[in-house]
């Protein structure tokens, strides 16, 4: 390594342009990461979704659900199997683990479907097998208003920007929400049917027999090949008047002899409505791995383009667009970073002097510029995880270079030239330099490859491994070479004053030292007179910490920290039938409460369902409405109020309302776990599942305080109607079925019959045949005829007609039927404290036979969260000790080190303690991680200086040289520890500090974000420091220490012994 940087120093021009090079580099690709608050987190699935018209919820669980899901739960790499089974259809969702190759899963998941086909029933449609993710919530919602242009006009301008939008290749899907699909309406005149004698069926016939594409084929004659087109779909509407449906001698009956045409909407499914206002909106949901930010601007650039051709009078505008506010929010933690950059150089400066501080000090930029240029390279994106990583890695990113120039600095002050000295330096601390970066990269390697909801930090820990491998390159290379040309010691007065300082600490006396360095070398060397008594005493204290103080006065556990939402959502359920305009009318009264509230920028409004191209939801099924509020910036807010209370308000003003279900829903930040609590309940008898469910969610409501919005998901049941036919009497008339369904089907949607394409239109209209609206309707029933052997004859002369509770949906997991259990918190409310109390009374309550629970949200992921962290914990210790044992071939020594990383664990219970907070899952769990990283650092370098001195002075005393090694990594390990805590100690304190925009905030998000994991860091860093330059000297004595209190024991025992001998000489 001597040799090579003494090359390096020997072609100073080369190395500082490749120094310049990959700075340069790091610059570039700081402006062209994209840019993104919080990582993706995805799950990806496949989808398999089975058609089979007509038949019960009921009848789709037994015939489809239950042989697909069992064939499909076979498949390897499948975390989940779950279904969702209504009329006629049936949709699984199967998910994969998270790093599963998609492609082969998609594959397996088609190979088991073609085999449980002939399984199914014969008119089963062909399933439908598509991948998809869990995420998708719509990123943005485009509405368009006016109160001067028509709906139509309104509808035709928002399907072209749906067209154009899913142009843009971020974007998966545009969905159209607010307004009724165009459709021609065929409204068949009853009388005339049956004067004519037609049947339904036979009307059906004919118009989806006379619109269907013939393939006619070509014909070779030997001197050309033609092709052969036969005409057989609907070119005008011309077209459809004159269609043939009955023909009787000479005569033909075409539709317009028993319809009329006209062009209409379909029946709404529900309304849309922006800030109080009707409105067509579009929601645009993204694709995997795509930025969200980048992808609204690309958005919104095209709809301001479009806007341009748009009539007078539309608005439009957005909601659930935060590309703004996470820009800020990302500018506000650079600026954070910044500050913490010149808090560390201000720190080295004062300690190192200005030439040796800026050779240090160049490391960071460097590091950070190196770690950038290599996430470009590998396609990642620049978010907060990426941000704190840098900043919890800012003190490592010195650590080596501090060992590098200090040493440096040494060797100069004992006469070197410059380039010997550095050299030098290089080739005694390489290793050690090298050991020390290594082990804090074997600490953080774990949490690059967590899966899961881990998957969430993992920028992080890489941007730590980026950074730290940049250091190490710095420290080991560019700084000799940037030392050898630009360092040196202090010049004038200074240098002979620093000269000397650097001598003492090699020849004099440490406990003569003056300052705060001879303060700490004689407070050490009184230590180190009793080093077992004083390891005991902090290992008694921190023990008291952890497992008496802790247990009796700590917080509990929360996943991952509160943070003030941005904006919120609103479900409104009911129980019963109502019409979609009941639904309009019982929403309406819930938005004009929400609209009062100040300090909401803009609030959206879905009644009805809408439509998902995956064909499953969250929400409950008696959900009929949503409003999504989007609340003003903190700093536009005329209030002053932070996200809580503008929450609180909405739940205030929208809580007491008669025979509704208002639920108000605060905006999650960190891992997407769901809901607070989430209880699932498993079994295969409906009734006995339905009774448990409601046990436990009476015991919630009634015994469990401080949570909200508990709700399940048991049906509501309002009523349908059961037709019964009695296939005796029906076959007695000859009465086809089908005729009798198609009959039906006329009093209630109407049947789809094909498709037209007019010349004004962009899509395809379907063309449905049905009665007028005013025979639309259940009373019709009684008034329907079929054609049979005996002419028309009343449907009702075998059919029955009555009342029945409706079974909408039946949700399945894990091959058995379930019902979720779910609740929020109230703010400040610790989960974990909650979960316990229901788990506790469920161990003991009688839930009936074949009752499972399984737990999502707060309880699962925890659960996997804590697992995998201790197994990443244990695994990087024995790896530290592997390496540790392979540089000082001493496991005492490697036992040492260890000791006191995890004796540092002390110092996260205090600062949870100190700042009253709860232990995070997620930021504390990685605290712990970071912090065995940090202090490794500093415990490696020390060992090995107390080894070198040690071997070179085999004739002192070893508390000597513990203390001399205690003394000359003093201001190295102070640097280390100082710079990382002061440049986290302003957001550990709840403060964000921007010096890029020149702002001090209290309680920002930014610093309510990172504070758990920042508070953690920095207080147990500081007890780690005192660990490493208080514990560390005295256990490397301890040996010693040890063998002199046995050499003492002896010595006694031996004078003793003589003494006893001597009395009994005499008397012999």
């Amino acid at each position: 390594m001597k040799n090579i940087v003494l090359a390096a120093i020997n072609k100073s021009r080369a190395s500082v342009s490749v120094f310049i090079l990959l700075s340069l580099w790091g610059v570039y690709a700081l402006g062209s990461l994209p840019k993104a608050t919080e990582p993706d987190v995805q799950f990806p699935g496949v989808g398999v979704s089975v058609v089979y018209e007509g038949v019960s919820p009921q009848d789709s669980e037994r015939l489809l659900a239950k042989p697909l899901e069992t064939a499909l739960r076979t498949i390897e790499g499948v975390e989940e199997v779950s279904a969702t089974a209504t009329t006629g259809y049936v949709f699984l969702r199967i998910l994969f683990d998270q790093d599963w190759d998609m492609d082969k899963g998609l594959y397996d998941v088609r190979v088991k479907v073609d085999e449980v086909r002939p399984l199914l029933p014969a008119d089963t449609r062909e399933p439908n097998v598509l991948e998809f993710s869990t995420s998708d919530e719509p990123i943005l919602t485009v509405g368009l208003l006016s109160d001067s242009v028509s709906e139509r006009v309104l509808r035709k301008l928002a399907e072209s920007l749906q067209d154009e939008i899913e142009t843009i290749p971020e974007v998966l899907e545009a969905d159209l929400q607010g307004v009724p699909e165009e459709m021609l309406e065929a409204l068949v005149r009853k009388s005339d049917l049956e004067s004519y004698g037609i049947s339904m069926s036979e009307l059906y016939q004919a118009i989806s027999n006379a619109n269907r594409v013939i393939p006619a084929g070509s014909q070779d004659t030997g001197k050309g090949r033609f092709q052969v087109n036969v005409p057989s779909v609907f070119d005008s509407l011309e077209d459809i008047n004159n269609l043939p449906i009955k023909v009787s001698g000479n005569s033909v009956v075409t539709l317009t002899d028993v319809a009329e045409i006209r062009r209409t909407f379909k029946d709404r499914s529900g309304y849309s409505r922006i800030n109080g206002m009707p409105a067509v909106s579009i929601d645009i949901k993204k694709r995997s791995g795509t930025n969200v930010i980048d992808t609204n601007k690309k958005v919104k650039a095209l709809i301001a383009e479009e806007q341009k051709r748009f009539p007078p009078g539309i608005d439009v505008i957005y909601s659930r667009d935060n590309a703004d506010w996470a820009l800020d929010m990302i500018s506000e933690t650079e600026g954070n970073v910044l500050t913490a950059v010149v808090i560390v150089m201000i720190v080295v400066l004062a300690a190192l002097g200005f030439r040796t501080s800026m050779l240090v000090g160049m490391a960071i930029p460097f590091s950070y510029l190196f770690a950038l240029m290599i996430m470009s390279i590998l396609g990642k994106e620049f978010n907060f995880m990426v941000m704190f990583g840098m900043l919890i890695s800012m003190g490592m990113t010195i650590d080596g270079s501090i060992v590098v120039t200090e040493y440096a600095d040494r060797k100069m002050a004992e006469g070197l030239e410059r380039v010997q000295a550095y050299t030098s330096a290089v080739s005694r601390m390489f290793w050690p330099v090298v050991t020390s970066t290594v082990t804090t990269l074997i600490a953080f390697t774990p949490l690059m490859f967590w899966g899961g909801m881990g998957s969430f930090i993992r920028d992080m820990p890489t941007t730590v491994f980026f950074v730290l491998t940049g250091s190490l390159l710095y420290a080991l290379f560019f700084a000799p070479v940037l030392g050898a040309l630009f360092g040196g010691l202090a010049k004038g007065r200074g240098s002979q004053r620093q000269i000397d300082q650097l001598r003492k600490l090699e020849s004099d006396e440490p406990t003569s030292l003056k300052g705060f360095t001879g303060f700490y070398a004689r407070r050490t060397s009184n230590y180190l007179k009793h080093p077992i008594q004083i390891i005991f005493l902090i290992i008694f204290s921190i023990c008291l910490i952890i497992f008496k103080i802790w247990p009796d006065h700590g917080k509990g556990t929360v996943y991952f920290p509160d943070v003030a939402p941005q904006y919120s959502n609103i479900s409104i359920s009911a129980r019963g039938n109502f019409s979609v305009d009941e639904a309009l009318a019982l929403t309406l009264d819930v938005e004009k409460e929400v609209l009062q509230v100040e300090d909401i920028e803009t609030s959206y409004t879905r009644t009805g369902s809408g439509r998902s191209r995956f064909g499953y939801g969250g929400s409950s099924p008696d959900r009929i409405a949503s409003i999504t509020t989007d609340y003003y910036d903190k700093d536009e807010r005329t209030s002053g109020r932070d996200g809580y209370a503008i929450l609180n308000e909405v739940r205030e003003v929208t809580k007491d309302h008669s025979g509704i279900l208002v639920q108000v829903e605060s905006e999650r930040h960190g891992p997407p776990i769901g809901r607070a609590i989430d209880i699932n309940v498993l079994g295969e008898n409906p009734r006995t599942l339905m009774a448990a469910t409601q046990k436990i969610t009476r015991f919630i409501e009634t015994e469990v305080d401080g949570l909200l919005d508990v709700e399940n998901n048991l049906p509501k049941r309002g009523l349908e109607w059961k037709l019964d036919i009695d296939k005796t009497k029906a076959a007695q008339l000859s009465a086809s079925l089908n005729d009798v369904g198609a009959a039906v089907q006329m009093i209630t949607g109407g049947i789809k019959v094909g498709e037209y394409r007019p010349l004004d239109a962009d899509r395809e209209l379907d063309i449905r045949v049905r009665f007028p609206k005013s025979e639309r309707n259940i009373d019709q029933l009684e008034k329907l005829t079929v054609k049979t052997n005996k002419g028309l004859v009343a449907v009702s002369s075998f059919l029955e007609s009555k009342a029945v509770p409706e079974t909408t949906t039946i949700q399945r997991m894990d091959g058995k039927r379930v019902y979720n259990i779910s609740a929020e918190k109230e703010k400040g409310v610790i989960v974990s404290e909650k979960m316990r109390q229901i788990k506790e009374w469920m161990s003991t309550a009688d839930l009936g036979p074949g009752i499972s629970i399984s737990y999502g949200g707060f309880e699962k992921y925890n659960a996997e969260a804590t697992n995998y962290l201790v197994n990443a914990f244990l695994l990087t210790l024995f790896l530290m000790m592997i390496m540790m044992v392979a540089q000082f071939n001493s496991f005492y020594q490697a036992i040492v080190i260890l000791s006191a990383i995890v004796l540092s664990f002390g110092g996260v219970f205090l600062s949870l303690l100190i700042f009253n907070r709860p232990i995070s899952t997620m930021q504390t769990g990685i605290a712990f991680i970071a912090l065995t990283g940090i202090i490794v650092n500093n415990n490696i370098v020390l060992v090995d200086t107390f080894n070198v001195l040690k071997r070179n002075n085999p004739e002192s005393n070893i508390k000597d040289i513990a203390l001399r090694t205690a003394v000359l990594r003093l201001r190295p390990v102070f640097l280390t520890s100082f710079t990382t805590i002061a440049g986290l100690l302003p957001i550990a304190l709840g403060y964000s500090v921007d010096l890029l925009d020149r702002t001090l905030k209290a309680g920002s998000f930014i610093s309510s974000y990172w504070e758990q994991m920042a508070g953690a860091l920095a207080v147990g860093l500081a007890v780690g420091t005192v660990l490493t330059l208080v514990v560390t000297p005295c256990a490397l004595v301890v040996p010693e220490a040890l063998n002199n209190s046995f050499t003492k024991v002896k010595v006694f025992l031996n004078k003793i012994e003589r003494k006893i001998f001597s009395k009994e000489s005499p008397q012999a």
